[in-house]
């Protein structure tokens, strides 16, 4: 089978402040805003009202009567927090999805976030960074074994070895599925995982992807904070269409999965 490789952004998360270029705390409209940048109304016919998270008390949600795909939440009493626009990994897919088929056109995600970032001052809050190798001919749970017994380590953005304490794996039937890298909690998190395993699941998206490869490995990379703000501004600066480059070599500055070798 041929190997593939495939780089792409999972899920996103963006923030506009209320006062910039362009308007201000008295005259915006949250979900206009948001439908001028992204044009949800246009493809979703389904749009709820909820309470928001993190703090945001009001939420608009685009997506199913189920489920939340993209979230524009505010709070009228935190002007300080800004709106936020929140693509889910699931809400991505259907977004661009829709917009294929109602345009014939992709979405440009360079333009969006340039445009979020000059226009209105804003920045990424969240990126996932994610990188598919397919029919590679290896597992997660052969990646856990070779790091056990000290054939592999991570490397950190310094050169220095990632010490086993913030290494986590997840196993099932005495296999490793799922191996994480640092915590969750800070601004750089990393997710090796069997992809072909979640797909593979009747309400897996791209199941008919899944049943045709052999295996179907996923290096995800989570960026929250001040490290997504900074690749928000460095993807608004790129002249350059294939951004997709760039964003595989953000992760593997960050990680670096190398053969061991002793200090």
């Amino acid at each position: 089978m041929q190997e593939i490789n495939m780089i792409s952004i999972d899920q996103i998360r963006f923030y506009i402040p209320y006062v910039a270029n362009k308007f201000y705390i008295e005259n915006v409209d949250e979900l206009l805003l948001a439908n001028k940048i992204f044009a949800l109304s246009d493809y979703f016919e389904i749009k709820t009202e909820s309470k928001g998270q993190n703090g945001y008390s009001k939420s608009y949600n685009f997506g199913s009567s189920e489920k939340k795909y993209i979230s524009v939440m505010w709070n009228p009493d935190r002007k300080d927090m800004g709106i936020s626009i929140d693509f889910t990994a699931v809400g991505k897919a259907v977004y661009e999805a829709l917009v294929l088929d109602y345009t014939g056109l992709k979405v440009d995600w360079q333009n969006l976030i340039k445009q979020v970032c000059s226009e209105y001052q804003g920045h990424i809050s969240r990126i996932d960074i994610a990188t598919d190798l397919i029919d590679y001919n290896f597992s997660v749970d052969s990646i856990a074994k070779r790091i056990m017994n000290q054939e592999l380590m991570f490397l950190n953005k310094q050169g220095s070895r990632i010490p086993s304490r913030r290494l986590k794996f997840i196993s099932n039937a005495e296999k490793v599925e799922t191996i994480y890298v640092g915590a969750r909690t800070s601004d750089c998190f990393l997710r090796i995982y069997d992809k072909k395993i979640e797909q593979d699941r009747p309400d897996g998206r791209y199941r008919s992807m899944s049943k045709g490869c052999h295996d179907w490995v996923r290096f995800e990379g989570e960026f929250k904070g001040k490290t997504a703000h900074q690749i928000g501004e460095l993807i608004a600066k790129l002249n350059k269409q294939d951004i997709y480059s760039d964003l595989l070599g953000i992760v593997l500055e960050r990680w670096s999965l190398v053969e061991y070798k002793t200090d």
